[in-house]
This record gives structure tokens, sequence and C-alpha cells, in this order.
């Protein structure tokens, strides 16, 4: 028996004491949220017991976690983000009905994170009320990998004597030969006309990365380091992009303070931040909560990484039309689309 399936009936236990301490409390429906750890660390899954306890005859609907891929979009309480249901058995005891289930969730926060709260609905035959849990400040480990050895120092040798001047002397004489020559060479080329340079506009260089992943895609089978790499490069040719076009620090960034920049610079309308932020979320789970998309997830992740860069670009040419931009360069015509690309929605 593995360790998880020694954790698996001390978690429903846990979830039934709740459900038992729920059932001696209610008068009318009451929500309770625990974590069902002492502490979580970022990246990693960790389950989160919600119980409603409430009187004959309703019916209570959890919140789901939209199906799908990770582009189908998550459900987020607090500083949570919920990566999969499960529903307990009802527990009925002196008139009250307790229902149960437990979110299987993750967070990506530092030093701490508050869950919840979570609003659930609780439908009667005459009317539909929200109970709302409360919310837990569970502290975040730092998960640091690879072993440290312990310093040894090196061992103290015999003495040798002391160096001769001859080999400074040489180096002294190179290091200067090396001097006169790189004056030299900045005077000729200061004297030298200037070559023309290419200019790479930051919109063209995305879309060309972006044609050059979807020709390097992971097919079925691939390994999961293969995906996980595929994933990073394609969320790197946005964030370079927001970084370039907009000058948005987004290498350094986290997804949602990347969105937060967004949704305060005055270029970007609300509809093109929305599809960045949709675009990045994915690979959040991808990089951080070691979900392994097949191939057709990941070609709408592509197809939506191109479309959030399109609609940011429209955006600033067109402000950059109407003489309102920020004077930055005007890239070129976005080349044609590969028809054979799939859409996210698809």
């Amino acid at each position: 028996m593995t360790t998880a399936q020694k954790g698996h009936p001390l978690r429903t236990a846990s979830v039934a004491l709740l459900a038992t301490l729920a059932v001696s409390a209610a008068t009318a429906q009451t929500a309770r949220l625990t974590v069902l750890a002492d502490s979580v660390s970022a990246g990693r899954p960790f389950e989160v017991a919600v119980t409603v306890a409430h009187g004959p005859g309703r019916q209570v609907t959890f919140p789901g976690v939209p199906p799908g891929a990770p582009e189908a979009g998550t459900l987020v309480f607090g500083d949570a983000e919920a990566l999969s249901l499960r529903r307990l058995p009802p527990i009925e005891r002196g008139g009250v009905r307790v229902d149960s289930a437990v979110y299987r969730a993750v967070v990506f926060a530092a030093d701490s994170a508050r869950v919840g709260p979570l609003s659930i609905r609780v439908t009667a035959p005459t009317d539909t009320v929200l109970a709302q849990t409360g919310s837990v400040l569970v502290p975040v480990r730092s998960v640091l990998t690879g072993e440290a050895a312990p310093y040894e120092p090196a061992p103290v040798g015999e003495a040798e004597a002391f160096p001769s001047a001859t080999p400074l002397w040489i180096a002294l004489g190179v290091f200067a030969l090396f001097v006169l020559g790189g004056i030299a060479w900045a005077v000729a080329r200061a004297l030298r006309t200037p070559e023309a340079r290419p200019v790479v506009l930051p919109y063209p260089a995305a879309l060309a990365r972006l044609d050059a992943l979807d020709r390097e895609a992971p097919a079925e089978g691939a390994t999961a380091d293969a995906v996980e790499a595929h994933v990073v490069a394609v969320r790197d040719v946005l964030r370079d992009y927001l970084s370039a076009r907009l000058g948005l620090p987004a290498r350094e960034a986290t997804t949602r303070e990347i969105a937060g920049r967004l949704d305060a610079d005055a270029r970007v309308p609300p509809e093109a931040a929305a599809t960045v932020r949709k675009a990045l979320q994915p690979t959040d789970l991808v990089a951080f909560a070691r979900v392994r998309p097949g191939p057709e997830p990941v070609a709408r992740l592509r197809a939506a990484t191109r479309r959030a860069i399109d609609a940011v670009e429209r955006a600033l040419q067109a402000q950059d039309a109407n003489g309102t931009g920020d004077g930055a360069a005007s890239p070129a015509p976005a080349p044609p689309r590969d028809p054979h690309v799939p859409s996210p929605s698809a």
C-alpha cells in the first residue's frame, strides 16, 4: 500500500469529522472550508474539504471545475486554483443533511496564501440561496531542489618558492598589445561608414517563432520534459513580445503581475488583456502543477498565444494610425496564417 493510499482514509475521516461538527451546529445552511494540510508548497497540489449543512428538502451544488484541457479555464477561490472535484456521500442526522466535497487545488503565492471563500448554491423548493464558506490563511513552504554538500576546505600544501617577475612582464606586454590593438580597431571602426542593420520588429519576430514552434510541435507519446519545454517556449514568445512592444518586465513577472500591468495600461484594451491572460494561465499549470496536455491542447495553446499577440498588436497599430500611440515603430503587416493550425476552441 502506497503513502497516498494510506492517507486517503485519514482524509475521509477528517471530512467526516467536519461533517459531524457541521450537523451539530446547522440551523438553516452552514458552509465550512478546511485545508487538509498544515502547510502547502507553491505549485504542488493539496486538498481542501468543503461541507454544507442544511435542512431537509434542499439540494447542494458545489462549484465545478471546468472540464477539458488546462486552457478551458480554472475555478479560483482566493489564492487557490482548483484542479479537480470529488463528491463524498451525504450524511443525515437529526433532520440535518450534510453534503461534502474535496477539491484538489494548487497555489502559486509566496510565504502564505489565502484559500477561500467559496460560494455554494443551495436550492430549496421555493428559493435558491448561496452559502459562503470562510477563508483559511495557510503558510507556503519554499521548495528547494538539489543537495547542498558540506563545505570542506582544501588541504594546505607545502610553501612554494617566490615566483619570478619575468612572466608578469611578459603578461603586461601582451596586455599592452591587446590594448593598442583594441584602440586601433575602435578608431578604424569610427572612421568607417556604418552599415545599415536590419531592424527586427517584435510582432513579425513573434509570429516567426510561433511558426517554427508549429513545425516543431511534440507528437503523440512525447516525453513529459519535451511537452513542458515546448509549452515554456510558447509562453516565452508571448512574454518577449509584451516586453519588447510594451516595455513590460514580462520575463521576470508572474502571470498575475502581467495581467495587472496590462489592466493598468491605457494602450491595451480590456479584451486584449483578457486574451493575454487566457493564453498565459494554462502555461502556469504545465510549468508548476506538472499538468501534461496532449498534442491537440498544445496546438490550441499556440493558437491562443497567436490570438493574444494579434489582439495587442491590432490595438497598438490602431493607436499609431490615429496618432494616439506612444511613438513606437509600427511593425510590418502580419504574414498569412497557416490554415492547418487548429484553434483552441476547436
